[in-house]
């Protein structure tokens, strides 16, 4: 019996789960290579890093970095810094077994390192599936984006789809920030986290985060506006840089429509048939999406397991209630309203688009399949589905927004600090800005909670109380951003008249 390709990739995901919690990583084990042999530690309390110092002429061993338990990522990622710095010949590492009389002391230390997992070993099969689908989303993008700005026909109506599209965006935007805002004040999930589980994170997640704090992330709307106009747009599309390739795309495009057709038109069936090209691609690569999707959700599960989720249990409700609101309530419901479809058939339709967004964690990953499945399945037409994706997957990130209003206000709740009405008004600004200028890209929601953060004056520390359970949280809100472009292709497309009949079937 064939199984359906939607069928297919749910079953990976339930068989990936399941192999990724049988073949977990020990979090609690350290491979220690040593000038002397190799070291294997099962367990400890306390890890140190030390160097010799001398101090009134007697020879001491000082500590540069101490690690407790439950630290294991925090103590290879310190040893990898240092071994990048040149800093690890003279330093020791001394281990407290619990239980045991004395502390072993290792020096001339080669690498430290776990035991890694059969399942978390496959995972470059699945980001093999994801370098492939962003090795299409730039060509198609670009030849997508001029064939269908051409067929709009002028700047006047460029304009008002423009204008139309913005206006929804900002409206859900606004919604999903506010819900989350209350939300969070409503259910207190940082006012149920305990002392002793604030201090675990912190300690176990420290140097995670070290890279964001140490940088001073802002939001220059001046400058976000100025650099979408690019300087060179190869440079651009080598990149990445969405914003900068929709610009360069849609003003081609307009270009061509004042060119005589003679000589317009052998360029617009030249980046159609490259349209067509990457489309097919397209459909030849999701293929290979059930096996992708069995790795990808084996290596997180197996990375990241579930026993952080008791910790911070009442932030991940919160968070993914949010987003399951916005994502199939509000969404289905201006489907319902503006559109005049059968909510159900809106999801039936593209299924395996929200299985790739939510394994791969990455809009842009997503975006070939979203613009395959909106066209096809979804009954919008090119000129639209080319036009609303791709500048949905770069500016609208709903799911993102409200992710960074609720952790700022879980951070402030576990740290004491209560927010005022103006604070309140500050995370929700800061939040609808940073979550249209975040990078449709894994983590990099994470990046910019640290603007929202340094908008309130919160301790920017407090990111490592949620970073534990980010990447479970990502995967939710990515799918919950890929929904909102489709759903705003199909109701552009409705308020244009050009919406077709909505396709299930595989």
């Amino acid at each position: 019996m064939k199984f359906k390709l939607h069928t297919q990739i749910l079953i990976g995901l339930v068989l990936g789960i399941a192999f990724g919690a049988i073949f977990r990583v020990d979090h609690h084990y350290l491979l220690i290579e040593h000038k002397n042999g190799t070291a294997e530690i099962n367990s400890w309390s306390q890890v140190s890093f030390v160097i010799p110092v001398v101090s009134d002429g007697v020879k001491k061993d000082s500590a540069i970095k101490i690690y407790g338990e439950n630290s294991q990522s925090g103590i290879i990622k310190y040893f990898e810094s240092l071994k990048q710095k040149s800093l690890i010949n003279d330093v020791k590492i001394i281990v407290k077994i619990p239980f045991a009389n004395e502390s072993p002391v290792y020096e001339g230390i080669k690498s430290v390192s776990r035991k890694s997992s059969i399942a978390a070993e496959i995972k470059p099969v699945g980001e093999v599936f994801i370098r492939l689908l962003n090795m299409i989303a730039v060509p198609l993008v670009l030849a997508s984006l001029i064939v269908g700005a051409a067929s709009l026909g002028n700047v006047k109506h460029l304009a008002k789809l423009g204008g139309k599209l913005l206006l929804l965006f900002a409206v859900t935007a606004s919604i999903s920030v506010a819900l989350g805002q209350v939300m969070a004040v409503v259910i207190g999930p940082g006012n149920k986290m305990s002392t002793e589980a604030k201090a675990q994170l912190v300690e176990s997640y420290r140097d995670e985060v070290s890279a964001p704090m140490d940088q001073n992330y802002k939001v220059d709307l001046i400058d976000f506006a100025v650099n979408i106009v690019p300087k060179n747009p190869f440079k651009g599309l080598a990149e990445g840089d969405f914003l900068q390739i929709v610009f360069f795309a849609i003003l081609t495009g307009l270009v061509l429509c004042y060119l005589p057709p003679a000589r317009s038109k052998p360029v617009i069936e030249f980046f159609d048939g490259i349209t067509l090209a990457m489309i097919k691609m397209v459909e030849k690569i999701i293929l290979f999406a059930p096996l992708a999707v069995f790795a990808l959700i084996a290596s997180t599960v197996a990375e990241f397991g579930f026993e952080i989720l008791g910790t911070l249990l009442w932030y991940a409700i919160t968070v993914i209630g949010a987003l399951v609101i916005v994502g199939f309530g509000l969404y289905p419901a201006l489907v319902k309203i503006f559109a005049k479809v059968n909510p159900v058939k809106f999801f039936l339709a593209q299924k395996q688009v929200l299985a790739v967004a939510f394994t791969t964690s990455s809009s842009s990953a997503a975006l070939p399949v979203t613009i395959d499945v909106t066209e096809n399945r979804l009954g919008v037409p090119n000129k639209i589905a080319s036009f609303v994706i791709p500048i949905g997957t770069t500016i609208n990130k709903d799911g993102t927004a409200l992710y960074q209003a609720i952790a700022a206000i879980f951070i402030a709740q576990v740290y004491g600090f209560n927010l005022d009405l103006q604070q309140q008004l500050t995370i929700f600004i800061a939040s609808v800005i940073t979550g249209a200028a975040t990078a449709p890209v894994a983590g990099a929601g994470l990046i910019m909670l640290v603007v929202v953060l340094n908008a309130v004056g919160l301790p920017l520390e407090g990111v490592a109380l949620i970073i534990g359970v980010d990447r479970i949280i990502n995967m939710c809100r990515t799918t919950v951003n890929v929904i909102g472009d489709t759903m705003a292709s199909v109701v552009i497309a409705k308020s244009e008249g050009e919406l077709g009949e909505i396709m299930t079937n595989d």
